[in-house]
């Protein structure tokens, strides 16, 4: 019998977006001793570059509204006055003494999209502005704070939807920019969209492929003491990162140009396979291996933590998922909910027994047998919710016209009155399986009539929250287990 199909676990384990290294000895004593000596004076040289940077970022975007370009004495303070003054910051309160630059900036002609990669820390966004200049790409939820709305609104920001349905828009904007070379400045943005542990690469979003124009990628290196200075949503807070680094008498940094590239025919017209060999590139640059993590999994482990289960559990490789079985974000999310109703012991795995209690399939053996296909890595401790994400994609390709299945099913079960009882049910079923009792049958009712009615229509929209069910109904119906 075919089985589920197994994929190949992620390149590096663990969460991209927690960031866990154990400091050393000696990392702890350096920073014991900043913390004394460092921190206080770099804090007060800190609020006072901070409010001379402010108040220029604040003059230049006055009275700018999106769409518009900045005047030439804006752009003046912006390309002329904060740079030096960033320098000094980064230099003063964060100790990069000396910033190393390999290669050469390409001209806005040449590459007039800019990417930066890896992004681990708030610090990447005042780097960005020194040495990538440009109109940056951020959320649209960013516009309103009040800070860092201000600096955004100064650099011709490019406000991104993380609605897919106006993604269509922010690509025009691009494209409209890009034909206008004179006028705005090179596009530039963090490929992964979110910031991550640099433990891998990530996958790139490819809202800036889709042009289909060339790309500069600009990588960086931090050479501190691992985890340091990164802020990944889990583990150290950005308040907390900011301080580390400012507890460290020195820190360094390695900026690089990359080679622009010039996409070929097949990647203009596929901004997924355009991303793909990009983020190769960039990740040898790094030597570090590439993964299908994506902003989409951090949605996903936010969502799982909200309701209690372990951190890490629900991590699956979006980019992946969505190249296999087209899977999207609101698929994976529903899949989600119902792996989590079923994992009442809120392990992050499923085990047989949450699995049996939860269908309630008065054929135990087929249930048992469908959890076998889920369970590809033959783990005693359960399902993790990657296989079971893989095991209701890959079996669903197996199940032929699942309306048409559920509809014979529905006949074959009822009785001659056209009601599903559990007697009809059970007269069926005793034909192949005559160790099934009438108690589980009503077992299984009652499962589907805590949430819809006992008529054909309720039924179908009962097996379309639970596919597991449709898989079952197939084995039935062809009086098989298995496929």
């Amino acid at each position: 019998m075919p089985r589920v199909r197994r994929l190949p676990e992620p390149a590096v384990p663990g969460n991209p977006f927690m960031n866990d290294v154990k400091k050393s000895p000696w990392t702890k004593i350096k920073t014991c001793i900043g913390a004394v000596t460092l921190f206080p004076i770099r804090m007060i040289l800190n609020i006072l570059i901070i409010i001379v940077i402010l108040t220029c970022v604040w003059i230049a975007a006055w009275g700018w509204k999106s769409g518009s370009h900045l005047k030439p004495w804006q752009k003046f303070i912006m390309r002329v006055i904060i740079p030096p003054l960033l320098r000094v910051w980064v230099v003063v309160v964060f100790g990069f003494h000396w910033i190393p630059v390999k290669g050469e900036q390409a001209s806005v002609e040449e590459a007039p999209i800019c990417l930066i990669s890896p992004h681990s820390n708030v610090m990447d966004s005042w780097m960005l502005s020194i040495y990538a200049w440009g109109s940056v790409m951020s959320r649209r939820e960013n516009e309103s704070m009040p800070i860092v709305g201000s600096c955004l609104k100064s650099c011709e920001p490019i406000w991104v939807d993380r609605d897919m349905t106006k993604g269509i828009g922010t690509v025009q904007e691009m494209i409209n920019r890009i034909k206008e070379p004179g006028f705005w400045a090179r596009i530039v943005l963090f490929p992964e969209g979110t910031v991550h542990n640099t433990d891998s690469i990530i996958g790139f979003k490819t809202g800036a492929f889709r042009p289909g124009y060339p790309i500069q990628p600009m990588v960086w290196r931090f050479n501190r003491d691992p985890g340091l200075g990164i802020w990944s949503h889990y583990g150290h807070s950005i308040p907390t990162t900011l301080f580390l680094t400012m507890c460290q008498l020195h820190n360094t940094c390695e900026i690089e140009y990359l080679p622009v590239y010039v996409p070929s025919e097949e990647e203009k017209q596929d901004a997924q396979l355009y991303a793909s060999n990009v983020q190769n590139l960039v990740a040898k640059a790094l030597g570090k291996p590439m993964t299908d993590y994506g902003l989409e999994d951090l949605r996903l482990v936010q969502k799982s933590v909200d309701e209690g289960m372990p951190r890490d559990c629900a991590l699956v490789e979006y980019n992946l998922m969505n190249r296999l079985f087209k899977l999207r974000l609101p698929d994976l999310k529903v899949i989600l909910d119902r792996f989590i109703e079923m994992n009442t012991s809120k392990s992050g795995k499923l085990s047989e027994g949450e699995f049996l209690s939860h269908l309630q399939w008065p054929v135990e053996e087929h249930a048992r047998l469908l959890y076998k296909e889920y369970n590809t890595c033959s783990d005693s401790a359960g399902i993790r919710f990657r296989e079971y994400v893989v095991g209701t994609a890959d079996l669903a390709l197996k199940v032929p016209d699942v309306d048409s299945i559920v509809f014979t099913a529905y006949e074959e079960l009822s009785s001659a009155r056209g009601s599903l009882t559990a007697r009809s049910m059970l007269n069926y079923i005793q034909h192949a399986h005559r160790n099934v009792s009438v108690l589980q049958a009503e077992a299984f009712l009652n499962r589907v009539s805590q949430s819809q009615d006992l008529t054909p229509e309720g039924f179908s929209a009962y097996v379309d929250a639970n596919p597991d069910v449709g898989v079952l109904l197939y084995w039935l119906l062809n009086g098989t287990g298995g496929f």
